[in-house]
């Protein structure tokens, strides 16, 4: 091979792995699909949905659920519902709007059930 075919291979070579490699990081690095759009997998109360996950916590990983359930306290990032479901919300401004003995209504995504705390984690929630 002369000269000229080596760098003409080499400069594909490098323009495959560019192209590749933009690609890959494109993916990667994409927006997650929003709350609002996600199907919901459970609509109920927040007692419903606690017992369901003591039957088999690691099926309901990663599923969006619409709970409703008293306000149990309040914390910066989120609401403890029924004194046994955590919900960290997307956005804490409307913290300050909520009344810490009412009911309300949250549509999140499950993160996982705390044995130790015995409690189940939210996040992404926002209020319907």
């Amino acid at each position: 091979m002369n000269l000229l075919k080596k760098n003409k291979l080499v400069i594909i070579i490098l323009l495959v792995i560019a192209v590749s490699v933009s690609a890959i990081y494109a993916y990667a690095m994409q927006a997650p699909t929003k709350i609002e759009s996600k199907k919901v997998d459970f609509i109920g109360t927040s007692d419903q949905l606690f017992l369901k996950i003591l039957e088999d916590p690691a099926a309901w990983q990663d599923k969006i659920v619409v709970i409703s359930g008293k306000v149990t306290s309040l914390d910066d990032k989120g609401i403890l519902l029924s004194a046994s479901i955590y919900c960290q919300l997307k956005d804490t401004t409307v913290l300050k709007k909520i009344n810490p003995t009412n009911d309300i209504s949250l549509k999140g995504r499950i993160i996982g059930y705390d044995d130790l705390l015995e409690e189940l984690k939210l996040d992404q929630c926002i209020i319907q």
